[in-house]
C-alpha cells in the first residue's frame, strides 16, 4: 500500500518468481497496483523448479543435458546457491533465492508500489519433496525482510500450516524489527 493512496481500496497483484522471472516487467505491474505479492515459495519451489527444468528439457531443449539446462537457467535468473537438479525437490530453494527475488522485484518497481513476500508455509508437496520446517520458515522470512520486503504474507492456507512454522515467521519478523 502506498503512503499517499488516493483511493479507499488497495489493489494487489500476485506474481510467481520461478517460471517467468526473466521476462517479468515489474515496472508495468507496479503501475496497476498498490502492492505486489511476490511468490517466493522456497520449499515447494524446489519441486516446481525441478519439474519446470524437466519439462522444458523434454520439449524445447530436448538436446540439452538437464544439468546443463539448469545451470543455464540458474545463470539467467541469477540463482547462485541452488541444489543440483537431482536434489532440488528434497532440498527446496534457498533463502538466497528468496532474497534475490525480493531484491529483483524491488528494483523492478522502483518505488512505484510496495513488495510483499509470499512465504511458503506447508504448501503441499510430493511425499519425497521438502516439507516446511520452522528453520526454513524463519530463514525465508528473514531473507525477505533483509532484502527489503515491505511485508510478509504466509501462504497458502492457514489450515495447511503447522503452528511451529507460523511461530517461526513471527519470530523472524520480531528479530528483523529489533535489528533495524
Amino acid at each position: 500500500m502506498t503512503e499517499n493512496a488516493d483511493h479507499s481500496m488497495m489493489t494487489g497483484v500476485q506474481v510467481g518468481a520461478v517460471s517467468f522471472a526473466a521476462a517479468r516487467d515489474y515496472g508495468k505491474l507496479a503501475a496497476m497496483a498498490d502492492f505486489l505479492k511476490v511468490v517466493v515459495y522456497n520449499n515447494c519451489g524446489g519441486e516446481r523448479y525441478a519439474n519446470f527444468i524437466r519439462n522444458i528439457g523434454s520439449t524445447l531443449f530436448r538436446d540439452v543435458p538437464l544439468e546443463e539446462l539448469m545451470r543455464m537457467n540458474n545463470h539467467l535468473l541469477n540463482y547462485t546457491a541452488e541444489a543440483p537438479l537431482d536434489q532440488l525437490a528434497t532440498t527446496g530453494l534457498s533463502p538466497d533465492y528468496v532474497f534475490r527475488e525480493i531484491q529483483r522485484a524491488l528494483a523492478g518497481v522502483n518505488g512505484k508500489c510496495r513488495i510483499v513476500a509470499g512465504i511458503d508455509v506447508n504448501i503441499p508437496t510430493a511425499d519425497t519433496s521438502r516439507k516446511a520446517s520452522p528453520e526454513d520458515t524463519y530463514a525465508a522470512t528473514r531473507a525477505a525482510l533483509k532484502a527489503g520486503s515491505n511485508g510478509i504474507i504466509l501462504s497458502r492456507k492457514y489450515s495447511e500450516m503447522m503452528l511451529g512454522n507460523i511461530e517461526a515467521a513471527g519470530r523472524a519478523i520480531r528479530d528483523a524489527a529489533q535489528t533495524k
